[in-house]
């Protein structure tokens, strides 16, 4: 049984999801409005949960409220549930430590076979990122496309492959045999030209462009 604590200021979305939820495999152990407001019903029930989803959160932003619920349990899966795509939205979430953002209009059969994934370990995204990703040219999303990429070093191209494979900087130093400041100045350098925010968003500009960029050399396995 799958125990879930679920906030959200939207009482008809916690209302909804209670209703739905199939009692054989999961029980909504909490269902508040805010943080403050799990917070001050208990420890219990955010200790006891094994995910935690976050819908809309009266003033917080996604990512403050992520880091909220990190504070109080640092290895605890959040999943966001929100109203409206935006990819600067999804890559904050992620950076924040989400391990799950979807749509509220995910249908119930995919919201909670999403929430088994991520119990799972893994991460999930929402159906509109894979349909950006399909109906954008490079071009379309970044007209500046040709000048970025050839300011864009060798040394920059190399450790943002890594950084779309999901490599830590502490990995990627590790295989390039660098240090880990530096892996931090080629992210950054390589975030300032691709005029991305995040790494969500540095390893889908990468995806984006890859045929364009050709075969990168990150092809060492990850080493914990």
């Amino acid at each position: 049984m799958i125990r879930v604590l679920h906030i959200d200021e939207n009482s008809a979305d916690r209302a909804r999801l209670i209703k739905i939820a199939p009692t054989d495999s999961f029980t909504i152990i909490g269902s508040h409005s805010g943080i403050k407001e799990a917070v001050e019903a208990g420890n219990s029930e955010i200790a006891c949960a094994d995910i935690v989803i976050l819908g809309t959160v009266a003033g917080s932003s996604i990512e403050d409220g992520i880091k909220s619920l990190k504070a109080i349990a640092p290895v605890k899966p959040v999943v966001v549930l929100i109203d409206r795509f935006s990819l600067d939205s999804l890559g904050a979430a992620f950076e924040a430590g989400a391990m799950g953002y979807l749509i509220k209009s995910i249908s119930q059969e995919a919201l909670f076979e999403s929430i088994m994934l991520v119990i799972l370990g893994e991460k999930v995204f929402p159906a509109q990122l894979a349909d950006l990703l399909v109906e954008k040219t490079p071009h379309a999303l970044d007209p500046g496309l040709a000048e970025r990429r050839r300011a864009l070093t060798a040394k920059e191209l190399q450790v943002m492959g890594y950084v779309k494979l999901g490599y830590s900087n502490k990995q990627i130093a590790r295989v390039l045999g660098i240090a880990d400041i530096t892996v931090r100045l080629h992210i950054n350098n390589a975030f300032r030209k691709m005029n991305v925010k995040n790494r969500i968003q540095g390893a889908l500009w990468m995806i984006e462009h890859e045929s364009e960029l050709g075969g990168g050399s990150e092809k060492q396995q990850i080493t914990q």
